[in-house]
């Protein structure tokens, strides 16, 4: 797929993903940030961050290179104002005259068409992507120079926004809202302070006639100092976790055994009333694929299979551990077991039958670091929230993976081999975020595990079609959306009629 195509913008060069895979730069440009251009541009700030484990930045990250990039246009608009108004910014008094107007005349008129003279003139913004030894840079760059007063002003916003502790200090202070009062970019510079990164982080200057912003992100996040006590006690809850049932790791060994019969299998689970419970169960549920209801486990060995049965085990054992340590975390396990139909069932829908046992436990597990996060003590994040003065976020995991340095799914990574699950589930679990870094013998399956996550982000209204990952609608041969769309609601039709 060509990637640089569109009306909208521009990409050179045009294969931005794989410029981002072989660590080349390149740009996207254009002249109004359209939603496709938008969509663009969030799809390559989570790729750059999947490659560096640091995912957990993408909402800071994508907030100020939105509001960077909507000050450049907006800068570039008001440029073509004064050029049509016949005035010259430059001049004190023509800069006067031309802000008296320049507001209602271009954005408060519903028949304004500044927009489509944009489109025609050479006035572009241009977001370019770099990466050196240790850095990620991702600039904004517009070809018109920003005035004196201009840019002295916002180094003053961006001083200011370092020293606030929170946004409400931010709005008593701006009281110029003459061009918007900026409080935009101090929110986004508020952001990046919250996320752990240092003034230095972000700079604004004038080269020759061009506007440049740019923001240099580590490749490899420190966490803040102050929020070390969060990594000590998920490091602590990860190591407190039980270990997986003895009795399910005996089972599963028989289930290897050539010559074990169905019977012997199925007397060893009736042995533990509480796996038996337990299995037919899952064999019943919504989250599980089966042809018809399971009353007995011999029954179900018979159905299912003994790769069918190894899964349910494996199930068995995650779920007694999650019962055991964070029964409160219950929705968002239910959560998973739609996500584990959902794959299982994708693996059937598109020809992949063979690995839909496990993409059912790979789909079941992903989340299981988000649930560990989560299960850290609130007084605990209150108070490292309060003393590191992440106020200005809200996401509910997203302090702990900043604190941790590594996100959700990495997370649930380590848990996995923890618990000496399969390397193909600990690796469908590690890169279910960032599916094209996984192993190439695994993406099959990795695969299937972030569309099935991606079905349940867009119920959850976390995502839409125009952000996902171009690879996966490739392999899956799913870039017409209405194709896409028709696959959802077929997923979704088959999850109500097991229920």
């Amino acid at each position: 797929m060509n990637r640089g195509t569109s009306k909208d913008f521009i990409s050179d060069p045009p294969d931005y993903m794989r410029s981002i895979k072989e660590k080349k730069d390149f740009y996207i440009q254009f002249h109004h940030f359209t939603k496709d251009v938008e969509a663009v541009i969030t799809k390559i700030i989570h790729r750059y961050l999947e490659e560096y484990d640091i995912i957990y930045m993408k909402n800071p990250l994508l907030a100020v290179t939105k509001e960077l990039i909507n000050n450049s246009i907006k800068a570039n608009i008001k440029r073509l104002y004064f050029k049509l108004q016949d005035l010259d910014i430059n001049k004190i008094e023509d800069y006067r005259r031309g802000m008296e107007t320049f507001k209602s005349d271009t954005f408060q008129q519903e028949n304004s068409d500044i927009y489509e003279k944009l489109k025609q003139s050479k006035l572009v913004v241009r977001t370019s992507f770099k990466t050196s030894k240790d850095f990620i840079h991702i600039s904004v760059i517009n070809n018109i120079p920003i005035l004196d007063t201009e840019l002295k002003k916002v180094n003053a916003r961006i001083t200011k926004a370092y020293k606030y502790n929170d946004i409400t200090e931010a709005f008593e202070d701006v009281i110029d809202d003459s061009e918007g009062a900026g409080l935009g970019l101090i929110m986004a510079m508020m952001l990046l302070k919250n996320a752990g990164l240092p003034p230095e982080s972000f700079k604004i200057y004038r080269k020759d006639d061009l506007t440049i912003a740019t923001l240099s992100i580590p490749q490899i996040m420190s966490p803040p100092e102050s929020t070390r006590e969060i990594a000590d006690a998920i490091l602590k809850e990860i190591d407190e976790l039980p270990a997986f049932p003895e009795n399910i790791k005996n089972i599963q060994k028989l289930c290897s055994t050539p010559d074990a019969s169905i019977k012997e299998i199925a007397d060893n689970i009736s042995l533990d009333p509480g796996l038996t419970f337990s299995i037919l169960k899952l064999a019943n549920s919504a989250g599980y694929v089966t042809s018809k209801k399971v009353d007995t486990i011999e029954e179900a060995v018979k159905i299912i299979g003994m790769k069918g049965i190894n899964t349910l085990l494996l199930a068995s054992g995650v779920t007694s551990i999650i019962d055991s340590k964070y029964k409160k975390y219950e929705a968002l396990w239910k959560e998973s077991y739609k996500r584990a139909f959902y794959a299982q069932k994708l693996s059937i829908q598109l020809k992949h039958e063979k690995i839909s046992d496990f993409a059912y436990l790979a789909g079941l597990l992903a989340d299981v670091g988000r649930i560990v996060l989560l299960s850290i003590d609130p007084d605990l994040i209150n108070r490292l929230k309060n003393i590191a003065g992440f106020k200005g976020i809200d996401d509910p995991h997203l302090i702990e993976e900043i604190s941790l340095g590594l996100s959700h799914s990495s997370l649930g990574g380590i848990i996995a081999k923890k618990w000496n699950l399969n390397n193909a589930l600990v690796k469908a679990i590690e890169y279910h975020h960032r599916p094209y870094m996984s192993p190439k013998n695994l993406r099959q399956l990795n695969y299937i595990i972030y569309l099935a996550d991606i079905f349940i982000e867009i119920e959850n209204k976390k995502s839409r079609f125009e952000v996902i990952d171009e690879d996966v609608l490739d392999f899956f041969n799913l870039n017409d959306k209405s194709t896409f769309e028709m696959l959802h609601r077929v997923l979704q039709e088959s999850y109500k009629e097991r229920i």
